[in-house]
């Protein structure tokens, strides 16, 4: 039975998934139908797409916070994370045993080329041009085959040798570490710290000095700022706005949550350390917790240590670490700290050696070439710095501290610098030595004053051959100053077995 309808049109919607066939007498009749299915699914679609766009939301927001969630978790975990994973470096590992990458050049496609086809034999002895000009590809195919081996044999060499010296570094550092050489110790932490995995958006810096008198691994360490913390502990979907919010810890929880990481970064820090060095020459380990950020009443640049502690490695290596609490811990190591971390109240280090201060140069030995006949007041008086430096190396050596000379130019006005790690009486301390004959001014112990304060140091020791006026011992009497005259400084050398003499009129 033929159909009625003289007309029809099929039509479709992708999205939907759905299509129809729409009939009619006339053409006009069938675009009119064909145009109000079309409207009636277009508002069906986009309902659709609304709904779809929601559930996306929704479930873009359930991703979110599991991700905001998870991240959080690993920032609270940071301590135990390390426990699970074996810190000593396996040398062997370090080592680049990676195969060179180029293929070696293949001759199969010369050869190929250079196979003469059967009927072109015969033609090559009627027209002897084609010969020839095979013979020329032939050549051709040789010389850049024969270049190419040159260029993989050269790669190749200069591959081998690079991955050589780097393995032969490692060599190197193995043993220069193994026999505690001091810049091979600070390698292999730095290397150590460097492995350490942390959390995404945690960004990892320090600075490492190794003092070899008492065995002292100090660590500056600069603490994320409050700023790349995550904070966000859920993503919701907001209906009336059709749009994802974020919701942020509260600032008390922030603030115990931030302190609690920065317990467990220090911890962590010394874990490694002890967990990873295995010669018997690292003894302690000093953290020293630096942030770095802006002062909002100021609007200037700080740079502050907020925490700073030192553990012996037979103390730290007793702790269960993965039943502490990092806060008690870090309190029961005697750790410094001036209030909730989360103010960024500033401490001084307990120990703290600045690599970086030029005016440090190799001491000179010059105690063992003195004796009852030396004469201090008639020194040079280059080699009478020398001298204080080595004096006061074996004093302050007993304690585990360090002694550095400056150079001849007294830059800074200060002589040597000693560092005492004790947490208690410690700190950095600044030592002028004043070769005098006369009465030393109340300007030059002013003068020292000024550079303790400028120098950060805990205290100041000012040495001489001659002696003090009233003016100057009244001056010192309330702060951290040390007047040492020339009576004192031949008894110090007394003590520890040295007979000098301070003839001033000589």
């Amino acid at each position: 039975m033929a159909s009625r309808y003289l007309y029809s049109l099929e039509i479709h919607n992708n999205y939907l998934g759905v299509s129809k066939i729409v009939k009619g007498m006339t053409r006009y009749e069938v675009q009119l139908k064909a145009s109000d299915q079309l409207k009636k699914w277009d508002e069906r679609e986009k309902k659709e797409r609304a709904k779809e766009a929601i559930n996306d939301l929704k479930e873009q927001a359930e991703f979110d916070t599991s991700a905001a969630q998870e991240l959080i978790r690993a920032y609270k975990n940071i301590l135990n994370a390390t426990l699970q994973v074996n810190d000593k470096l396996d040398w062997e590992v370090l080592k680049d045993k990676t195969p060179f990458g180029k293929v070696y050049p293949s001759i199969s496609k010369t050869r190929t080329e250079m196979q003469v086809p059967v009927e072109n034999k015969f033609a090559e002895l009627i027209f002897k041009s084609r010969k020839r000009a095979r013979l020329a590809k032939e050549e051709q195919a040789h010389a850049k085959f024969s270049e190419e081996l040159d260029v993989y044999h050269l790669e190749k060499a200069e591959f081998e040798k690079a991955q050589n010296e780097q393995n032969e570094s490692i060599v190197q550092l193995k043993f220069e570490f193994e026999n505690g050489h001091g810049e091979a110790i600070e390698k292999y932490v730095h290397i150590v710290l460097e492995r350490s995995i942390y959390p995404d958006g945690f960004h990892k810096e320090y600075d490492i000095v190794f003092e070899p008198i008492s065995g002292t691994i100090i660590i500056n360490y600069n603490l994320p700022s409050k700023e790349s913390m995550p904070r966000i502990i859920e993503h919701k979907f907001v209906a009336s706005r059709k749009e994802i919010s974020s919701v942020e810890m509260k600032q008390k929880e922030f603030d115990l949550f931030y302190e609690d990481v920065l317990y467990q970064v220090c911890l962590r820090t010394i874990h490694e350390v002890f967990e990873s060095v295995y010669i018997d020459q690292i003894m302690s380990v000093v953290f020293n917790g630096w942030v770095e950020g802006v002062d909002p009443r100021t609007g200037n640049d700080f740079r502050s240590c907020i925490l700073s502690c030192q553990a012996s490695r037979a103390e730290f290596l007793s702790y269960n670490l993965s039943r502490v609490e990092p806060k008690e811990c870090y309190r029961n190591l005697k750790g410094m700290v001036a209030g909730p971390l989360a103010q960024l109240a500033p401490v001084r280090p307990i120990y703290n050696v600045d690599r970086n201060d030029k005016r440090f140069v190799e001491s000179k030995e010059v105690l063992n070439g003195i004796d009852s006949t030396t004469n201090l007041a008639a020194m040079d008086w280059a080699d009478f710095e020398h001298l204080v430096r080595e004096l006061f190396a074996k004093i302050f050596s007993k304690d585990g501290a360090e002694v550095k000379v400056t150079q001849a130019s007294r830059d800074g006005g200060v002589d040597a610098v000693a560092f005492d790690p004790d947490p208690i009486r410690g700190g950095k301390f600044v030592i002028q030595a004043k070769r005098y004959t006369n009465v030393v001014p109340v300007s030059a112990v002013r003068d020292l004053y000024g550079t303790m304060v400028s120098e950060g140091a805990s205290k100041g020791i000012l040495v001489t051959t001659s002696y003090y006026g009233n003016d100057s011992r009244e001056f010192a009497k309330d702060k951290p100053l040390t007047l040492i005259d020339g009576s004192n400084l031949v008894y110090m050398f007394q003590e520890h077995g040295h007979h000098v003499t301070i003839d001033l009129k000589k």
